[in-house]
């Protein structure tokens, strides 16, 4: 509370001063006219029209929208608004950015921030509209589709793509790239011969013709899915973050507007075929710019070998490890479904999507250069790293506290907007607030556990993680609540990261 407070009075403190002409003088000598023209029209916005927007939202939808005024005061979002704005800025006038002091770090995360951003705003956009032509049953079959493909191609190539990033020289990182690749093959032929023997158990289970007819679709986009992570930690790997930040913005354009046209011509599985169109287009130019960058020539049968048993410790590890962590993060919609119905679960999992929009516009982002500057720093400078992870978590803690409290109380007004079926679904949100909150603090600095080695670590975090979430909806189904159940698996949850986190902050010392 005592930290929460002095966040408020420094935000308070600066849009105050803000208007000085000593400092907008400084601005201009430390920045430039540009970005200083950008600082005070953001300004301007942030302070006006916010409260203009919450006067409107007041008047047209519920009177709480009123209680949002203040908080346009003490909330800043210059960090994530002008990082987008300047994007822009030098996207039109072509200018270099090694003229702006800006720290490379800084100008990589700006990168990322103005694709994802655009990104992730489509489907923000786009969902309103999607709720008017699916049901909340058919929202929970499409979020059991992408749990389960999410889940198991994170695994699918046996994370050994995860590997990419750390070799010093470039040609055992193309090697570990084809690894992946074959590896992700395998693992998808596997799985279609297990949903093609477990279909009919499964369907019996849940009554949903996703496993009865269209199980093969599932190992089809573990396989795009598997490919495409791999191809873009390599990218990441080759600094080609404006690559990845417009590959984001066609994966997300692409799956929204495809969904968009199906639900409009009534097809009641257009939630998931738009998402198929999106991974093989995302697919075929991932394909297309590796191709820029890579070199066939030094793939070979022994560095491949090789590879393999020198990061083996992914395979035998972090495998394991981010299959548990998969199923505590992406795995509730199907713990759902199995205790609570797929009614319930397509309330979540609409809920849960659409918190975690606005929160990945930050975490994803600052996490994929992380990656890159961590495993560089873990071997030149240890203490710089540790204050690089301390800041990064403290200013993702104290800028999605404000948000998650409004969404808490206010989810249901919120979620009106979406129409009657949907107030539910905003309702929910304040029994899992707690646990987005600490699972995105720890979220941008979470491939450290695999820089410093600590899978077996890892392991054991996420098979008790997963172990105490499941716990939590059998033992309380009994309640009939789904509220309950959430608010339980919450807090054990926000503990497990909370504890992780400080455990790896020390590994680092």
């Amino acid at each position: 509370m005592k930290r929460l407070y002095k966040y408020i009075k420094h935000n308070l403190t600066h849009k105050v001063s803000f208007w000085k002409i000593k400092n907008l003088k400084k601005k201009l000598l430390e920045y430039g006219l540009p970005l200083l023209i950008i600082f005070i029209v953001w300004e301007i916005i942030e302070d006006s029209l916010s409260i203009l927007l919450f006067s409107y939202l007041g008047s047209k939808i519920d009177p709480w929208f009123y209680a949002l005024i203040p908080s346009s005061f003490f909330i800043c979002l210059h960090w994530l608004a002008v990082p987008i704005i300047f994007g822009f800025y030098l996207k039109v006038t072509r200018k270099r950015e090694r003229k702006i002091k800006i720290s490379d770090f800084s100008k990589n995360v700006m990168k990322l921030i103005t694709g994802i951003s655009i990104a992730q705003l489509i489907p923000i956009i786009i969902t309103p509209i999607l709720t008017q032509y699916f049901s909340p049953e058919e929202f929970g079959t499409y979020g059991l589709y992408v749990s389960l493909y999410t889940i198991l191609g994170i695994i699918a190539s046996g994370k050994y793509d995860m590997a990419i990033m750390l070799p010093k020289k470039k040609k055992d990182s193309i090697n570990l790239l084809a690894l992946c690749l074959i590896i992700a093959i395998c693992f998808s032929f596997i799985t279609f011969f297990l949903l093609f023997f477990l279909k009919d158990f499964l369907f019996q289970i849940t009554q949903l013709n996703l496993f009865k007819t269209h199980y093969w679709i599932i190992s089809f986009s573990i396989l795009l899915f598997a490919l495409n992570q791999s191809i873009l930690i390599f990218l990441n790997r080759e600094r080609k973050y404006t690559t990845i930040a417009e590959h984001n913005l066609l994966k997300s354009s692409s799956n929204s507007l495809s969904s968009l046209i199906l639900g409009i011509k009534s097809i009641s599985s257009g939630l998931i075929i738009g998402n198929i169109i999106s991974l093989i287009i995302t697919s075929i130019f991932n394909f297309l710019d590796i191709l820029k960058v890579l070199r066939f020539s030094v793939i070979s049968k022994e560095s491949i070998k090789k590879n393999f048993y020198l990061y083996i410790n992914f395979l035998k590890y972090s495998t394991i490890s981010n299959l548990f962590n998969s199923l505590s993060n992406l795995g509730m919609t199907m713990l759902i479904v199995f205790f609570f119905g797929i009614k319930a679960a397509g309330l979540y999992f609409l809920a849960e999507k659409l918190i975690a929009i606005p929160i990945s516009f930050i975490t994803n982002s600052v996490s994929q250069v992380y990656f890159q500057k961590a495993s560089t720093l873990f071997y030149s400078n240890k203490k710089e790293l540790l204050d690089l992870t301390k800041l990064i978590q403290r200013r993702v803690l104290f800028t999605l506290l404000p948000g998650l409290l409004i969404v808490s109380f206010f989810g249901k007004e919120i979620f009106s907007i979406l129409g009657e079926n949907w107030k539910e679904a905003g309702g929910l949100l304040k029994y899992f607030s707690v646990f987005i909150l600490f699972k995105n603090v720890y979220s941008p600095i979470s491939t450290i556990g695999d820089i410093l080695g600590k899978q077996k670590i890892l392991l054991i975090f996420n098979i008790s993680l997963f172990c105490f979430q499941v716990s939590s909806f059998y033992f309380l189904k009994h309640y009939n609540d789904i509220g309950i159940a959430l608010l339980v698996a919450s807090f054990f949850g926000a503990i497990h990261y909370i504890v992780l986190s400080l455990y790896m902050r020390k590994s680092i010392r």
